[in-house]
């Protein structure tokens, strides 16, 4: 055994005993020392973790781990390590967990160096099918390293400790070599201290990529500080600049995964299942480059679902505008919609067919489709709306009301509301309140927000499509969150606070009432100026978020 003599074995077997027997330690790392145990009334192998000696003593992280314990014992995928029973007593806490006979990609990778291209996509595919269940039951792993995953002896992957690191959190990221490993993989929302949500397990997932391809992380860096300063502000290289021959496709998509901003990466592991799905077995040999698989999986085809009369109609006005230029002129056919046409709009085909029926050349009605489809996937810009063009209080430093919009091609068909209407609720992660009249959609909510600290956020969401355009509104109020940073901050501490350095004053130094009240107004000044600083920023952090959030809900809107 690793450092026998610290009574880390002995302390678990008193625990287990009777239900479990312990046989010999198989890991040790800065999360817990594991061991291979047998089941006494189910006569199985088991693993049991146990909190290591240093960690065990806090009351506050032997809650955490067993409540994560517990939270990844609900999950229950072929590729998740189940746990069996998550328990305390005499002080020890320890789960049990299905022993895996086989290695670490960690341990195969230590021994065989490198791997092919072919040989780690099957793994990121059962990681990213194990990731993708795990997160649609709200559990994100945080600490997806290759240590973590367990290969058996047919070659599946089993993905162990989801949720386990929330429990070191509190430890000094320089403590051991163990942690410095796992920094590697950390996102640099994490080493901000930011919500996380599933793609932070995707970044990781693309440093594990670039790491098993290349034999390096993305961030080679002498100490974990400086590993953790590069995540969050040094650009990531590409894999291809430590192997030439990766095929595009795949160096593409790791370069998305490692994107700084979340919203700049795949939404979600589903999406990165179809990735590379789309990448053919030519195309990850290196045969078809492709670079688009990784920016945009889930359009492989133009126009994909039905246009509306309106987007129709420009359309045949294009064509016929293509076809003019060859000399023969043709006016633009004209029909009038249907009820069948207005809700469920117009296929490609029937478009195209319409068109051909009016003496417009097939080549030139694809041509317009081709234009079309790439213009409703250009970047949209956001503008402010009219609450932001007046001048903010000067006193506050910002305005207490965000507003952003943006409007783009198209209608969106009342059953896609829906759809939009989930994409908002996963974007701002709280209860909100869906209101659909006709074909205008509007999302609110109003509820305590934990990313707040319990404060409510006050959005509003608004999406209206009619004569083809769709519109796409966010609004928040900040009255709220002033009150409570100048009455907090600039009141309370101002006042507070100076009332104590004049009662100081007074006392000790015996100023007179010119000095008390110079003190008290100096405190105050110091303490409103930083409650003015803390609310820009945050206002301004808040309308970059609302600005990505348009930015989402439109990319929605127009897969829909």
């Amino acid at each position: 055994m690793n450092n026998p003599n610290d009574g880390t074995a002995d302390a678990l077997a008193r625990a287990v005993a009777g239900q479990f027997s312990i046989e010999r330690e198989i890991g040790r790392g800065g999360m817990g020392v594991v061991y291979l145990a047998r089941d006494e009334q189910l006569h199985r192998a088991v693993a049991i973790k146990t909190l290591p000696p240093h960690l065990s003593y806090d009351p506050q992280v032997r809650a955490r781990f067993l409540r994560e314990a517990r939270t990844a014992a609900a999950l229950s995928h072929p590729n998740i390590v189940p746990v069996y029973t998550a328990a305390e007593r005499d002080a020890v806490v320890y789960f049990a967990m299905g022993y895996v006979d086989g290695e670490s990609l960690a341990e195969r990778l230590t021994r065989d160096g490198p791997m092919t291209v072919a040989g780690i996509v099957p793994i990121i595919r059962q990681l990213a099918s194990a990731l993708g269940y795990a997160h649609e039951h709200g559990v994100v792993h945080r600490d997806v390293k290759a240590e973590n995953i367990l290969l058996d002896a047919h070659g599946r992957v089993m993905v162990t400790d989801f949720g386990i690191a929330r429990v070191t959190e509190s430890q000094p990221l320089t403590a051991t070599g163990t942690v410095l490993g796992t920094v590697q993989y950390m996102s640099p929302e994490q080493v901000s201290g930011e919500p996380l949500d599933g793609r932070s397990d995707l970044y990781a997932i693309g440093v594990l990529m670039f790491f098993a391809v290349s034999g390096r992380f993305p961030f080679e860096r002498p100490s974990a500080s400086a590993v953790l300063v590069a995540h969050v502000n040094a650009p990531a290289p590409r894999l291809r600049d430590f192997v030439p021959d990766v095929p595009s496709p795949l160096d593409d998509l790791v370069a998305t995964l490692l994107a700084k901003s979340p919203d700049r990466r795949l939404s979600s592991a589903r999406d990165l299942l179809t990735a590379l799905a789309f990448m053919s077995s030519a195309a990850l040999e290196g045969a078809v480059p492709n670079r688009t698989l990784a920016r945009a999986p889930v359009v492989p085809l133009a126009f994909p679902s039905p246009l509306s009369s309106a987007d129709a109609q420009q359309v045949w006005a294009r064509a016929a505008e293509l076809q003019a230029h060859t000399g023969a002129v043709v006016p633009p056919p004209h029909f009038e919609p249907t009820a069948e046409s207005e809700t469920r709009g117009y296929t490609p085909a029937i478009v195209k067919e319409a068109a051909v029926d009016a003496g417009i050349d097939a080549r030139y009605v694809e041509r317009a489709l081709l234009e079309r489809s790439n213009a409703s996937r250009a970047p949209v810009s956001v503008p402010h709306g009219e609450t932001m063009v007046r001048k903010p209080n000067v006193l506050l430093g910002a305005g207490t009301k965000i507003e952003v919009s943006a409007a783009f091609d198209g209608e969106l068909q009342t059953d896609d509301f829906e759809e939009v209407a989930d994409e908002i609720r996963l974007a701002l992660g709280e209860m909100v309140t869906v209101s659909a009249v006709g074909r205008t959609l509007t999302v609110t909510t109003g509820m305590p927000s934990n990313r707040q600290g319990g404060m409510p956020r006050f959005i509003q969401v608004h999406l209206a499509s009619r004569n083809g355009r769709t519109t796409v509104r966010a609004f928040e109020d900040l009255t709220q969150l002033a009150g409570g940073l100048f009455g907090g901050l600039g009141g309370g501490l101002g006042l507070g606070g100076g009332a104590m350095v004049a009662g100081l004053i007074s006392g000790v130094a015996g100023g007179g009432a010119a000095l008390v009240l110079a003190a008290l107004a100096s405190t105050v000044v110091g303490a409103l100026a930083t409650a003015r600083f803390f609310f820009m920023r945050s206002a301004r952090s808040r309308q970059d978020e609302l600005e990505r959030l348009v930015q989402r809900v439109i990319a929605r809107a127009r897969g829909s």
